[in-house]
């Protein structure tokens, strides 16, 4: 599975699909175990509902293969995906030598993935409204709400404002296929939030610094990676000279990060 998935719809199933190959005489002379102790199993947790759940356990063929291909429930995931495979004791273990697993569920070997599900209302939960009813200006077409405080549950806090007087976006962000000018409304408002978004981790570096590591999902952690992911040279929001180039730079950076209008 990949680390981002972009364009994913909410309530969208997804495939995951693990193969598992391992040396089994080296695997028996390391651990003390025969392959038919041991079962792979996968489980997946969801970083908005904190729901985990697993797929059936598979055992290994005498070569030492092990498959697991299962459906991910749609409905039950947004945010970020946490997928963990392990290879692990399937029962008790009985006269076997001091130092070797014993204990049903052992972990004997792990892989863990973070996948990203990237669409613009699993990053950021979207809401209607009428602006005119709002302190926000009556012909703006949307607003992004955010929060400074780093350590804040990202998805809890920031979330897209669509105007209900612009009907033509509210159309355009809506779920089902789209024609080729929804579909440039649907990217023009990708490169604003994106944009916004990068330019919010810049003004907020020097604090993002003070950690090595945000928690999982948190603003920190979101807008570090951001920085992370993006080619940007510049320290800093630039003086009124160096604007011009920034927004370049910035524009670029957007692109880059697979947001917007990509060049064909």
């Amino acid at each position: 599975m990949p680390d981002a998935i972009d364009g994913w719809d909410p309530g969208t199933d997804l495939r995951a699909a693990r193969r598992v190959r391992v040396d089994v005489a080296r695997f028996v002379q390391e651990t003390g175990l025969d392959l038919t102790d041991v079962a792979v199993t996968v489980s997946w947790t969801s970083s908005t509902t904190d729901m985990t759940e697993a797929a059936p356990s598979a055992i290994f063929t005498p070569n030492g293969m092990a498959s697991i291909d299962t459906t991910l429930v749609g409905e039950r995931l947004s945010g970020t995906l946490s997928l963990r495979t392990t290879i692990s004791l399937a029962g008790t273990s009985v006269g076997r030598e001091v130092g070797v697993a014993r204990v049903p569920g052992s972990v004997l070997a792990e892989h863990h993935q973070r996948v990203l599900l990237e669409s613009m209302s699993s990053m950021f939960p979207v809401h209607e409204i009428d602006f005119s009813h709002t302190r926000l200006s009556p012909t703006a077409s949307w607003h992004l709400e955010t929060s400074t405080d780093l350590t804040a549950p990202f998805y809890g806090t920031f979330r897209v404002l669509i105007n209900k007087r612009d009907r033509e976006l509210r159309t355009a962000v809506s779920r089902g296929a789209k024609d080729k000018r929804q579909q440039g409304l649907v990217d023009e408002l990708q490169a604003g939030v994106a944009t916004l978004l990068l330019e919010l981790a810049l003004h907020l570096r020097a604090e993002l610094a003070e950690r090595e590591e945000w928690p999982p999902d948190s603003v920190g952690d979101v807008l570090a990676r951001t920085i992370a992911a993006s080619p940007l040279h510049v320290v800093a929001p630039p003086s009124a000279v160096d604007l011009a180039e920034f927004r370049t730079q910035i524009s670029g950076a957007v692109r880059n990060l697979g947001r917007g209008r990509i060049f064909q």
